[in-house]
C-alpha cells in the first residue's frame, strides 16, 4: 500500500478551492481543514481531510467520496433493488430495470447517489446518463455510469491507509 503524502498548505488550498467550485456545500467543512493528505490508488487520488477520506480526483474530475456525508446528503438518490447490489458493488453500470425509486430532480451528467432498497445504504456514486424525467419514463437501458462504489480500489484504501 502506498503511503499517505502530506500536502503543503498551498497545494491543499488549490485542491480545496477547485472542489468547492464544483461542490459549494463543502465550503464550511473544507475551509476549516487543518491538513490534507493524498493517497494515489491506480488512476485515482484519494484526499484525506483531517484524517477522513472525503475527496476523490479521477480522470473525470473531482468527486466526493462515499464517506462525504455533507455532500452526499444533498444529492439526488437512486434506489436499486436488492438483486442489483452485487453488480453495482462490482462496478457495473446502473440499468433502468434495477431501479426501484428516483428521489430528486437532476439533469444528464449530474452526480447521483445509488442506495440499496432494503437498508438505504450508499452503494455507489454515478453520473446520470439521462435526466430524472427521462429516467422515470424509461423501461430499459443503462441510465447511470458508475464512477465510485463500495469495494472499488479507492473505497478499499479508506481503511488500509494509516
Amino acid at each position: 500500500m502506498t503511503a499517505l503524502r502530506h500536502l503543503k498548505d498551498r497545494e491543499s488550498k488549490l485542491i480545496i478551492k477547485e472542489f468547492i467550485a464544483k461542490y459549494p456545500a463543502a465550503n464550511d467543512l473544507l475551509n476549516r481543514a487543518e491538513h490534507v493528505e493524498e493517497l494515489v490508488i491506480e488512476n485515482v487520488s484519494v484526499y484525506f481531510v483531517d484524517g477522513k477520506p472525503l475527496l476523490l480526483h479521477t480522470p473525470r474530475g473531482f468527486f466526493p467520496s462515499l464517506k462525504f456525508d455533507a455532500i452526499l446528503d444533498s444529492l439526488p438518490k437512486i434506489v436499486v433493488d436488492m438483486g442489483a447490489i452485487p453488480h453495482v458493488a462490482n462496478g457495473a453500470q446502473i440499468m433502468r430495470p434495477g431501479i426501484r425509486k428516483i428521489e430528486g430532480k437532476f439533469f444528464k451528467d449530474d452526480l447521483v447517489v445509488v442506495l440499496d432498497e432494503k437498508y438505504q445504504k450508499r452503494l455507489a456514486l454515478g453520473i446520470a446518463e439521462v435526466d430524472s424525467e427521462a429516467m422515470q419514463n424509461a423501461t430499459k437501458g443503462r441510465v447511470i455510469s458508475n464512477i465510485h462504489y463500495v469495494g472499488d480500489p479507492a473505497w478499499n484504501s479508506f481503511s488500509q491507509a494509516k
